[in-house]
C-alpha cells in the first residue's frame, strides 16, 4: 500500500533541500561562464549561515538575514576574485583558501550562537491555510503550497539566470570571458571588469543558499553547518554542463538524494552512516567523469575555465 504521508514528507523536504544546492550551483555556473573556478563555495556558503543566524538574531527579520548572508557571500567571493583575477593567483588554491578560512572563522565565532532559536523569525508558509481537498491527497498538496516564498523564488532565479546568460549582451559578455578572453578583450569587451562581476554574482547567490540553510532548513547554527554541500554544488555545476536550468533539475535530483537518505535511517538495516554518504558519493562520481578532459570538453566546460589572464602580458 502507498503510504501517501511518506510520500509527501519526501516531495517537502526534497524541495527544502533543494534551495541552498540551486542558489549555490545557479551561482557558480555563472562564476565559471566567466573563466573563474570558486572552489571557496563552501566557505562562502558557512559564512553566511552563521551571517544569517546573526543578524537574524539582532534584527528580528529573517529577509535581513538572508540578504546580508548574500552579501557576505559576494564579499568573499569578490576577495578570491581579486586574488585570481586581478593578481592572477592560482584558482584552486585561492578557492580551496576561502573554504579554510571560512570554515576556521566559523567554527571560532559561531560558538556563542550554538543552539541558538530562531522561533518565530523562521520564514513562514507562502500559504499557512488548510486545504480543501480530500485527506489521502492533503499531503501531497501541503507538501507543494507550504512552502515559504524563498523555495518558489529558488526555482525562479535558474530561469532568470539563464535569460541573463544567454539573451542579454551582459551574459554574452561573461561567456566570452569564458571561451576565448583574449578575443572577447578584442572586441571592446573588459575582461577583469566582467570576470570580477560574475564572481560577485555568483557569490551572492551562494550566500543565499547558505543563509537560507541556517535560517530555513536547520533553524539555528550548527557548527559545520554546510557538511560538504559547497562541494556538492561545485561537482553539480558539471554535471548541470553549465547550464542554469539543468542545474535545476540536477540540485533537485541531488536534494531527491538527501531527502531518501534521511528518511530511510531507521527503516531499513542499513547504517545511517552509509546513507548520509549516499549524495557525496555521487557527487565525488561526478567530479571523477567531468576530471577527464575530453569529458568535460563535452560537456561544454568554458574554454578558458580556470585559466588566469593577465592584459599586460597579453599586450606585452
Amino acid at each position: 500500500m502507498i503510504d501517501i504521508v511518506l510520500i509527501g514528507n519526501f516531495i517537502f523536504l526534497t524541495l527544502k533541500n533543494a534551495v541552498p544546492l540551486i542558489l549555490a550551483t545557479t551561482g557558480e555556473v555563472i562564476t565559471e561562464r566567466s573563466g573563474v573556478i570558486n572552489l571557496g563555495v563552501e566557505g562562502c556558503m558557512i559564512v553566511a549561515a552563521l551571517v544569517g543566524v546573526v543578524t537574524t538574531l539582532l534584527s528580528g527579520n529573517y529577509l535581513v538575514g538572508l540578504l546580508l548572508g548574500g552579501l557576505v557571500g559576494a564579499l568573499l567571493a569578490l576577495l578570491h576574485g581579486l586574488a585570481t583575477v586581478v593578481f592572477g593567483a592560482n584558482q584552486i588554491v585561492s578557492g580551496i583558501a576561502t573554504t579554510m578560512v571560512g570554515l576556521g572563522i566559523t567554527s571560532l565565532l559561531g560558538r556563542g550562537y550554538v543552539g541558538r532559536s530562531l522561533l518565530g523569525l523562521r520564514p513562514s508558509p507562502l500559504y499557512p491555510y488548510d486545504i480543501p481537498l480530500p485527506d489521502y491527497l492533503k499531503p501531497l498538496a501541503s507538501a507543494i503550497v507550504k512552502q515559504d516564498v524563498v523555495v518558489y523564488i529558488s526555482i525562479i532565479i535558474p530561469i532568470l539566470c539563464m535569460w541573463f546568460l544567454f539573451k542579454t549582451k551582459l551574459g554574452g559578455a561573461i561567456r566570452a570571458c569564458g571561451e576565448n578572453p583574449v578575443v572577447a578583450e578584442s572586441l571592446g569587451v573588459d575582461v577583469v571588469r566582467t570576470r570580477l562581476l560574475a564572481v560577485g554574482l555568483g557569490g551572492f547567490l551562494v550566500g543565499l543558499g547558505g543563509a537560507y540553510l541556517s535560517l530555513g532548513i536547520v533553524g539555528s547554527w550548527v557548527e559545520n553547518i554546510t557538511a560538504g554541500i559547497g562541494w556538492v554544488a561545485v561537482g553539480l555545476v558539471a554535471f548541470s554542463m553549465w547550464v542554469p536550468l539543468r542545474a535545476l533539475l540536477a540540485s533537485y535530483m541531488m536534494a531527491s538524494l538527501i531527502s531518501i537518505s534521511y528518511m530511510l535511517q531507521g527503516r531499513v538495516g542499513i547504517s545511517s552512516y552509509f546513507l548520509s554518504m549516499i549524495p557525496y558519493i555521487a557527487t565525488i562520481a561526478i567530479l571523477a567523469i567531468v576530471s577527464v578532459e575530453r569529458f568535460r570538453l563535452r560537456l561544454g566546460a568554458p574554454a578558458a575555465l580556470g585559466k588566469p589572464y593577465i592584459r599586460e602580458e597579453r599586450l606585452g
